[in-house]
């Protein structure tokens, strides 16, 4: 059984790789030659003042490759308001770290194949799925792209965006002057365009070819006002875009339209929850969810990407699923095999010649 950091990961999987990782299981999706294990968060009391612990679990089997992942987040989770808005913020409280492992298994012998930290590979898999819905979706001339959003996921969502378009201006606004600031000198000097970062979110957008918010909000950051003919918006969170957004937009495509969004299991009486996902556009009637394509469907043609330069498309990643981690896990797998890297821990100790 083999042991990998995030480190390990990191130096593994770049984002095209991930994203060339993903794009075969997309389309064993539509082919129904896969297996979901619904995203679940099991949330019950906690003792910090503000927060509730919580449990996510996702899972997913691909025949093609072998593997079933599972990806489980034990979390305590609080709601600060940032400039404003609600955020969903996980504190770091175990020793000043945060718990998330991805397990993989073989399906052929049940063996536990490898175990590492889902801390890299779900910020890779979130980009590389937005990166494939630009792909399709944004115009072949984009620019300009306007980033919502300077945290963890910003990056990746920066990375996938440059992977598929030629953007020769990059413009970054976050509610923390300090946070966008530090992103953009990060950034600057590694990317073939000129990026910084703007005092507002207006000036972020003004005459973008594509918005992509990567934000923790549980609120909309996407104003309808500024959608325009030709435009590809995209989001990381349901949340972050809202019904009138999404009735502005020509074309819509989400990640996953086979479950809309997890399942949150609250165990009665919990304080400080939010309903941040018992009701919303995907649930409310307030949008015609059933009608939207999702990236698999695009992949294997089932549904057309932009179909035209006018068109304004939006691209949902509605929802994580353990797939992701299964192909993006094979591959990683494979690779740390092949370069004899990671960490070589006993079979023994994760079996048992007692029947279960």
């Amino acid at each position: 059984m083999l042991v990998l950091s995030n480190e390990e990961i990191e130096r593994l999987l770049t984002i095209e790789e991930c994203m060339a990782a993903l794009e075969p299981m997309y389309r064993d999706v539509a082919e129904e030659r896969v297996l979901f294990s619904p995203r679940v968060d099991n949330i019950a009391p906690n003792a910090h003042p503000d927060g509730y612990y919580a449990f996510k679990h996702m899972g997913g089997t691909w025949p093609r490759e072998k593997v079933q992942a599972l990806r489980i987040n034990s979390d305590v989770v609080t709601h600060p308001l940032v400039a404003g808005k609600p955020r969903r913020v996980k504190q770091p409280l175990a020793n000043g770290r945060w718990v998330g492992l991805v397990l993989l298994f073989s399906t052929e012998t049940g063996a536990l194949l490898a175990m590492f930290p889902d801390g890299v590979m779900q910020r890779l898999r979130v980009g590389a799925t937005s990166g494939l819905g630009l792909r399709h979706l944004a115009r072949e001339d984009a620019r300009r792209l306007a980033l919502i959003g300077s945290g963890w996921q910003a990056g990746t969502q920066l990375s996938a965006a440059l992977a598929v378009r030629k953007f020769r201006e990059v413009r970054v606004w976050s509610p923390r002057r300090e946070s966008r600031e530090a992103f953009v000198a990060e950034w600057r000097g590694e990317l073939g365009a000129t990026i910084g970062a703007v005092e507002s979110a207006e000036a972020c957008v003004e005459a973008a070819d594509v918005i992509a918010a990567a934000t923790s909000s549980m609120v909309r950051v996407i104003e309808p006002r500024w959608l325009k003919p030709g435009m590809h918006v995209s989001c990381i969170k349901t949340q972050e875009v809202d019904a009138e957004v999404l009735q502005r937009c020509d074309r819509v495509v989400l990640s996953n339209r086979r479950q809309a969004k997890h399942y949150d299991n609250v165990m009665k009486d919990t304080p400080n929850v939010k309903a941040e996902s018992a009701r919303g556009w995907w649930n409310d009637g307030s949008v015609r969810v059933d009608r939207y394509p999702d990236l698999a469907d695009v992949l294997t043609e089932r549904a057309p990407g932009r179909d035209s330069d006018r068109e304004i498309t939006c691209f949902v990643n509605n929802v994580g699923t353990g797939l992701q981690f299964a192909a993006a896990g094979a591959y990683v797998l494979a690779r740390a095999r092949a370069e004899r890297v990671g960490t070589e821990l006993p079979d023994d100790w994760f079996s048992e010649d007692v029947h279960p």
